[in-house]
């Protein structure tokens, strides 16, 4: 019963009910009561057309963008305002989709005049990462009494975005150890076994003779012991899984925080001068560029590899001495990720595994990944639980 009363047909009812009372009745009040509803149910179903006519959406770039999630969208979508007459309430939806997710974001401009261009780039805010494809966007308009919502839509515009995820701050707990690099890239030098000579000291008692430098010492008149530089380099390596439904693109899970966390302890290599290597089981091989390494987080789906089948790839390309960070989510089954981090301790590499929590997550989730971080302290296992 209440699916029939609508307010378009309320009030074509009572516009029936008083023609027929005035015609009845004879009576002028009633008459004027009547051409009052008729008025004004006319422009309840009329006003919104209006409002649209003369109403286009035009996009100033139809290039590729980022954006950081969270932030103000600059898409440059622009409404543009042909009639002498405003438009009142105009509603603006943008429909994206991305990983079989759809998203409507709206944002209501109250009053559009012509000759004035309100940018809506600054209003559109995407709460989760992604590669977002834009569908659709549609003006709609009900004012002044909502009976009818006329719709306008623009053909299917190419714009697709990059929402990057927002890096969560971390404090790394271990050491940023140098690790010998033969090629010498992005190196830091060290005293070692090389060609290079690095400086000349004074002998010291008990030191091995090996190391003398016989004709410096000859110039002196005293033994000196020459040191040699060797290239290194802080290398990380940094597994990181996408999150599976119904954790992928639910912006409060702990999937999703995780892929925050893992941009967050990229920036904390980058910003250390560590070489990074991110490994994700969609991509074949490791990523090292800066760039790179933030689209395919933001891009990163979930496939039917395993954990340890990815940390396997990654043990493959360790070498002694580097460091390893596997960054899962609070809901992550303990026996497997042992088994990974097992793995890549038989490397002779450091070791962290970084557990990521959802945000606002209930007391059974928390203390799930309370266990968690037991279970791999107890295992002899460095931790880094950082909570949003």
């Amino acid at each position: 019963m209440e699916s029939w009363l609508s307010k378009s047909r309320v009030l074509l009812g009572l516009c029936a009910v008083l023609l027929m009372a005035a015609i009845n009745r004879h009576d002028p009040m009633v008459y004027a009561m009547f051409l009052f509803l008729v008025v004004v149910t006319a422009l309840g179903f009329g006003l919104p057309w209006l409002s649209l006519r003369g109403t286009t959406v035009r996009l100033s770039t139809a290039v590729n963008t980022e954006v950081t999630e969270g932030e103000d969208c600059p898409l440059n979508i622009v409404l543009e305002r042909s009639a002498p007459w405003p438009a009142l309430m105009v509603m603006v939806e943008t429909e994206w989709t991305w990983a079989a997710q759809r998203l409507v974001l709206s944002q209501t401009v109250p009053v559009l005049r012509a000759g004035h261009l309100p940018d809506l780039g600054g209003l559109v805010r995407f709460p989760c990462r992604g590669l977002y494809q834009l569908n659709a966007v549609r003006l709609s308009s009900g004012f002044p009494l909502g009976l009818v919502r006329a719709q306008h839509s623009l053909q299917r515009p190419q714009i697709t975005l990059h929402v990057l995820p927002q890096p969560q701050p971390v404090y790394w707990p271990l050491p940023w150890d140098v690790t010998e690099d033969p090629q010498g890239e992005l190196s830091t030098r060290r005293l070692g076994q090389s060609f290079e000579l690095g400086l000349l000291r004074p002998y010291q008692h008990g030191e091995s003779v090996g190391r003398v430098s016989w004709r410096a010492s000859a110039r002196v008149g005293e033994l000196v012991i020459q040191h040699f530089q060797q290239s290194g380099s802080i290398r990380l390596r940094l597994l990181v899984q996408a999150p599976r439904a119904p954790a992928l693109g639910d912006s409060n899970s702990a999937g999703e925080q995780a892929i925050r966390l893992a941009a967050g302890v990229c920036d904390a290599a980058l910003n250390n001068g560590a070489q990074l290597f991110l490994y994700l089981d969609t991509w074949p091989i490791p990523l090292s560029e800066a760039n790179a390494i933030k689209r395919a987080l933001a891009e990163a789906l979930p496939s039917d590899t395993s954990l340890t089948q990815v940390a396997a790839r990654v043990a493959q390309d360790t070498a002694p001495g580097e460091q390893v960070a596997v960054v899962v989510s609070g809901s992550q089954a303990a026996p497997e990720l042992l088994t990974a981090l097992t793995m890549l301790a038989e490397q002779g590499c450091r070791v962290l595994a970084c557990i990521a929590v959802g945000r606002r997550a209930p007391l059974q989730e928390l203390t799930q990944v309370r266990q968690l971080e037991h279970a791999l302290t107890q295992a002899g296992f460095a931790t880094l639980l950082e909570l949003p």
